[in-house]
């Protein structure tokens, strides 16, 4: 009998977004200066972050509502490696394609159209290396590495005073953590339930605010507050 998955696919509410990216593909090959459209993207994530942690990731980046909407259903949900989360890789990786970014950049200085295609093909060749891991491994693989989702985590408060327009999950000390169903539905695959009866709530710098783990609570001992 095959072992059973830990992970699993949830279904939530809300917006479709994941065709934003479809569409940023296919006209940004005709029209290159359309890749210019990925700067909201990346500058986005990391300036929210300073006020609200991960929240663009799990709310408006169409990427991850790719993972999260429509790959989540085919993913076989395996543990994404330990080894993608260290700070070394994750350095490495912010290193590694911000080098490729400014080296494309530089010859194509002065050329809209080429600079926007520098734009678009760091979209198109990351997106398709996030599809193929969320076929090996879990739908946001690639997000547990991701250069602009590294640098938001690193500029996420992680400690009181928060902002008050951030969102925490907090977790009723009445908690069993027995089911671990907020750390089977994660898309991050993290542990939300470690922080049973800690006031200040679950400040792990990659916590999406998704909600997930909230709604798939069994016995309802989790919130999402400010």
């Amino acid at each position: 009998m095959a072992e059973k998955r830990f992970h699993r696919h949830y279904e939530v509410g809300g917006p479709n977004l994941y065709w934003i990216i479809f569409a940023y593909l296919i006209l940004g090959w005709f029209f290159p200066v359309v890749g210019w459209a990925a700067v909201i993207c990346m500058v986005g994530p990391v300036l929210t972050s300073i006020w609200r942690g991960r929240w663009w990731c799990g709310h408006v980046c169409p990427r991850g509502n790719m993972y999260d909407r429509l790959l989540s259903k085919y993913s076989p949900h395996r543990p994404i490696p330990k080894f993608v989360r260290t700070f070394g890789f994750r350095v490495f990786m912010v290193c590694l394609i911000f080098t490729m970014f400014s080296v494309q950049m530089y010859f194509a200085c002065g050329d809209w159209g080429a600079m926007g295609r520098v734009f678009w093909n760091i979209i198109l060749m990351t997106t398709v290396v996030g599809i193929v891991l969320s076929f090996i491994y879990a739908p946001r693989t690639w997000c547990s590495f991701c250069p602009m989702g590294t640098l938001s985590s690193w500029v996420a408060p992680k400690r009181v005073p928060l902002p008050r327009v951030f969102t925490r999950i907090r977790v009723d000390s009445s908690c069993q953590m027995k089911c671990k169903m907020c750390a089977r539905v994660c898309p991050m695959q993290l542990t939300p339930y470690e922080c049973r009866g800690d006031e200040t709530g679950y400040l792990h710098p990659d916590c999406l605010k998704c909600e997930k783990c909230v709604q798939a609570c069994p016995t309802k001992v989790m919130r999402i507050e400010k």
